[in-house]
């Protein structure tokens, strides 16, 4: 458990999170219009705990932690099926909220 969930451009997105002690790189994506889901690219660092939100059509990864907290932060770029890794917070943090207004 302990993904992360958000919407980008009409679809689900579920980042990261773990099961029975193994944390995920892995991020899926679920299309309503065709009722599937499939895997798009994974982020660099596996995390749980972590927070996502959506900024100017970017989805963003927020802290989190592996074996230790993380103050690092990935962005996921749809149209490229890429992450890259953007300035750190200066805290790091794990099992928060993150939001956009």
């Amino acid at each position: 458990m302990a993904h992360a969930v958000a919407v980008l451009d009409g679809e689900l997105y579920a980042v990261g999170g773990e099961s029975d002690g193994d944390l995920f790189t892995s991020v899926e994506r679920y299309d309503p219009a065709t009722n599937a889901w499939e895997a798009v690219a994974p982020m660099a660092a596996a995390r749980s705990d972590h927070g996502v939100a959506v900024l100017d059509g970017k989805l963003y990864a927020v802290g989190g932690y592996d074996s230790d907290y993380f103050s690092s932060v990935e962005r996921y770029d749809s149209a490229l099926d890429a992450w890259e890794a953007v300035e750190p917070m200066t805290v790091r943090r794990v099992a928060f909220g993150v939001a956009v207004l």
